[in-house]
């Protein structure tokens, strides 16, 4: 038996068969000790490996299995086994559909093509993602991540719209346009709305690339976007901002399960 095993810039991730469907862990929930431990019980001997994240001193938490990493550029192949296994979670999921944009939002944010033909990644990506929000997280005071996500839940946003500039626009999509993050923000702003607003940061920046996208010629996003990453599954504010943008500006968006071990599962995949 195999598994695919994704080392991000935060998490590691492991995808693997048991009793004939994947079973999921990810080091946000466990230690990755305890990953390659569980690994060996279900009877895994052999680890696909991916991700920018892996270093030599995290080879030795998997010194009983047999290691298998793709050869070539590391980024390339990251983009490659990413949109592969998006792809077959898609397909789990019913789509059947033949391109469509990956954003994927882990500590930062990339952009990736992807149609029959192969995957070509955006060269440029975003620097507001699951690390921007988590670092304004930890300065806020907020115990770990979790208590982000689920505060934030509580809070009404920060952010300055057209809307509050012009209240004829109120209801309409040129008034839900954002001027301004934080532009009603004040000492007195409840942290459950502040940490509301870090995560409106994130999803406001990430529709304005798709959107710059559309405008650069040979990398036009088609109607389906695909959004994957640990930042999306566990921040369901991202995820409700994504879903009403998205569908705002005329596209349709897509949160496959499981989504954040897209790679994992490309790397189990990965050709022998």
């Amino acid at each position: 038996m195999k598994a695919g095993v994704d080392f991000g810039t935060s998490l590691a991730k492991a995808a693997w068969m048991n009793n004939g469907e994947f079973s999921f862990s990810s080091t946000a929930d466990a230690e990755l000790k305890d990953i390659a431990r569980q690994l060996s019980h279900d009877g895994v001997r052999k680890v696909h490996l991916a991700g920018i994240g892996y270093s030599d001193d995290l080879a030795g938490y998997f010194n009983d299995f047999e290691i298998k990493t793709a050869e070539g550029d590391p980024i390339e192949n990251e983009v490659r086994l990413q949109a592969e296994g998006t792809r077959r979670l898609l397909e789990d999921n019913g789509y059947k559909g033949d391109s469509f944009l990956v954003v994927s939002i882990g500590t930062g944010t990339s952009y990736a093509l992807v149609t029959r033909d192969g995957a070509t990644k955006f060269p440029i990506g975003n620097s507001l993602g699951g690390g921007f929000i988590n670092g304004l997280a930890q300065i806020l005071g907020a115990s770990d991540y979790n208590e982000l996500a689920t505060r934030s839940t509580e809070g009404m946003l920060l952010d300055l719209c057209v809307k509050d500039m012009i209240p004829d626009k109120k209801g309409t999509f040129e008034g839900e346009l954002v001027v301004a993050n934080f532009g009603k923000g004040t000492s007195d702003s409840k942290r459950s709305s502040v940490y509301a607003s870090v995560i409106s940061t994130v999803a406001v920046a990430t529709i304005r690339d798709v959107l710059l996208l559309g405008m650069i010629p040979n990398f036009q996003p088609p109607n389906d976007i695909v959004y994957i990453g640990s930042t999306v599954a566990r921040t369901p504010v991202l995820k409700n901002l994504l879903q009403a943008y998205s569908a705002a500006i005329g596209k349709s968006p897509h949160f496959p399960e499981h989504g954040e071990f897209a790679l994992a599962v490309g790397a189990y995949h990965m050709q022998e």
